[in-house]
């Protein structure tokens, strides 16, 4: 099996966010953040060492590669917001942003100690 640590080293580098995310907890659609466990820019991760420390050595149990698109006005049209609006989009199609997410999936009792739950 593949642990978290070794995957962010083959996806180093780009704009991308990668979410780690407990396999254990039931989501309805990618727009569910339920079970996500840390949310970051992939170029940020080795900025924030001890933010990803709790995940490093968890193993992969599924990866999976999301695209989010939404309105530039979503609070004013009362639309679905995106998963962290304060990221900016990769790219912006007249009213429409762009994001994509590496979803790293781990067993969430496996995180350590120091995660901030």
């Amino acid at each position: 099996m593949v642990k978290v640590k070794d995957l962010l080293k083959i996806l180093q580098g780009g704009i991308p966010t990668v979410r780690i995310i407990d396999a254990n907890v039931p989501q309805e659609n990618n727009r569910d953040n339920a079970g996500v466990m840390a949310c970051e820019y992939l170029d940020r991760i080795a900025l924030n060492k001890n933010y990803w420390r709790p995940f490093e050595d968890c193993e992969v149990v599924r990866f999976k590669v999301t695209h989010e698109v939404s309105h530039k006005q979503y609070k004013e049209k009362g639309l679905i917001p995106p998963f962290r609006p304060d990221l900016t989009a990769e790219y912006e199609l007249g009213d429409l942003k762009q994001k994509t997410y590496y979803d790293i999936y781990i067993d969430g009792s496996t995180a350590g100690d120091d995660w901030k739950k």
